[in-house]
């Protein structure tokens, strides 16, 4: 780039400096002149010369200014000589979050952030489809959340909400949908959720060994690695798929309930028990199509009192295999038909998942008043049933996991939710856990344990992490796991509210102020109830 003077000729260089010499004569004899007060009040004010503070360039009476000199040079380096412009975002620009901040001030003068998992991921910004959302209470994480998700939905994507238990997505949900249709699916009451239906059969998504081609659904939790061959759904696959759902899901509820692993008979006997459920309630999943929907197939599915009684009336041939082991398995789903869940999860389902609908929520506000264990089996099958209508990779959804910590204390829950996040670009999904701090992770098992190696391996999956404001007790342990720079552990320590550290893959972190509108406000209120506590009190 090249910068030059405009044309000045000698003699009218000399007339501007006579006229500037005129000026500052005409402005010091006006400096020596007598004085002026002017009291305010009764109160004594300031007392300058008729010509203003005797300071020079003072932009009281005539003066020359004069232009700085320039020099010839190239763009990157008059770049360089400017260290005070605003960093720039990532270049997307789709779906606007905020704008760049220092980290201090509540105010944002950098440029635009923006922030499209899909765009980021087709100009190869990052792998993995994840993120891993962190901030304690007050911190402004929760209006980060939904900001994003509102505007990734207003931009064509839609959404998924899997748990909210404070209901606040419900009043965000209907502000998205038209007013007849009610995007909030409440689980508990006379609502059932039957986490065994099969779902939509996909036309493609079907994750296949490159070598063997046989499925991967059922080496859950493994690493398989970044080449992953997404083969057409054939009837063989999409049985697979559905069974292998299914014994995940009653594994996990199995070995929550007992509190330890399956044994392998109890596993065998297991898996007998879904096949003679299937055979007795003569559901053919090979018929369905991709144009079957869930309802149609969720008539003729199997409930989980249909795998306790073919547990209990065990073949010849199981019997001779796994012994007991039908009896152990069906005593403990026992608690599914007759125990603290009992009329939530085991019957034909009663809710209807609309898939033309831009967002949806489960409201588990219900299941507040219910044991630590069953609402983790809850959440278990919420999460089994939701994965079963949208991960047909037909449309490309984000999945927020609210209250992320609750499903870090099980290791069939972590496998199930591993398994998740590494078939998120198969599916086309994005996933968002929300966790109040890093630490949380440590909660899944002792240091060395596959508990705590699966815990890590979410964080390893998640390219994207916002981080919100930490507490002093938590940086040192969150710095070290996310490999945070000196400068980047400081701005975390001391982040204002609305404000949070964005680290995209392995690139320069950048401190983001969300930017919300007034309608997202009045629907972000999470603190309208302390609120109102507090006018009632006073």
């Amino acid at each position: 780039m090249s910068i030059e003077p405009g044309s000045v000729t000698r003699r009218e260089r000399r007339e501007l400096r006579r006229a500037g010499q005129r000026a500052g004569k005409h402005l010091a004899k006006q400096w020596a002149g007598q004085a002026v007060s002017k009291a305010l009040d009764g109160l004594p004010g300031l007392t300058f010369p008729r010509g203003g503070r005797r300071v020079a360039r003072n932009m009281r009476g005539r003066m020359l200014l004069r232009r700085p000199g320039w020099n010839r040079t190239s763009s990157w380096t008059f770049a360089s000589a400017y260290p005070w412009v605003s960093s720039s975002g990532l270049g997307t620009r789709k779906c606007f979050i905020g704008f760049l901040a220092d980290g201090r001030g509540k105010k944002a003068s950098g440029s635009m952030w923006t922030m499209d998992p899909w765009e980021c991921y087709e100009q190869g910004l990052i792998t993995g489809m994840a993120c891993v959302l962190i901030g304690t209470i007050g911190t402004g994480k929760s209006t980060t959340v939904k900001t994003w998700v509102m505007n990734l939905v207003m931009a064509g994507r839609r959404a998924m909400i899997m748990s909210d238990i404070k209901d606040e997505w419900g009043p965000v949900a209907r502000a998205l949908c038209p007013a007849d249709v009610n995007p909030v699916m409440t689980v508990g009451g006379s609502h059932v959720i039957n986490p065994l239906d099969p779902g939509r059969r996909p036309r493609t998504g079907a994750v296949v060994d490159p070598d063997t081609g046989e499925s991967l659904l059922e080496s859950a939790g493994e690493d398989w690695g970044e080449d992953l061959v997404i083969a057409p759904m054939s009837d063989e696959h999409w049985v697979k798929a559905v069974r292998s759902r299914r014994q995940s899901i009653l594994r996990t509820i199995t070995e929550i309930l007992a509190g330890r692993r399956l044994t392998g008979d109890e596993r065998a006997a297991l898996i007998d028990g879904i096949d003679a459920a299937v055979a007795a309630k003569g559901e053919d999943v090979a018929s369905m199509t991709p144009d079957t929907t869930p309802q149609v197939a969720a008539a003729a599915s199997i409930t989980i009192p249909d795998v306790i009684h073919a547990l209990r009336h065990p073949s010849a041939e199981t019997l001779e295999e796994s012994g007991s082991a039908s009896r152990e398995v069906a005593n403990q789903l026992k608690d599914m038909v007759k125990g603290d869940l009992a009329g939530l999860f085991d019957g034909p389902s009663t809710v209807e998942f609309r898939d033309d609908v831009p967002i949806s929520v489960f409201n588990t506000k219900p299941l507040m008043a219910l044991p630590p264990e069953a609402r983790l089996i809850a959440s278990q099958c919420i999460q089994s049933w939701a994965e079963s209508v949208i991960t047909n990779g037909d449309v490309q959804r984000v999945v927020v996991y609210e209250e992320g910590w609750e499903n870090l204390g099980d290791i069939a829950s972590l496998k199930r939710m591993v398994t998740q996040w590494k078939l998120a670009r198969a599916f086309g999904i994005f996933c968002i856990l929300i966790l109040h701090k890093l630490s949380d992770l440590h909660q899944a098992g002792d240091e060395g344990s596959k508990a705590r190696a699966l815990a890590m391996s979410l964080l390893a999956d998640a390219d994207i992490r916002v981080i919100h404001r930490q507490k002093s007790d938590q940086l040192e342990a969150t710095a070290e796991l996310l490999r945070l720079t000196g400068p980047e552990r400081e701005v975390m320590g001391r982040l204002p509210k609305g404000q949070a550290l964005w680290k995209v893959a392995e690139l320069e972190g950048r401190v983001v102020r969300t930017h919300r509108s007034e309608l997202q406000a009045s629907l972000f209120d999470t603190d309208s109830a302390m609120k109102q506590r507090t006018r009632v009190a006073a």
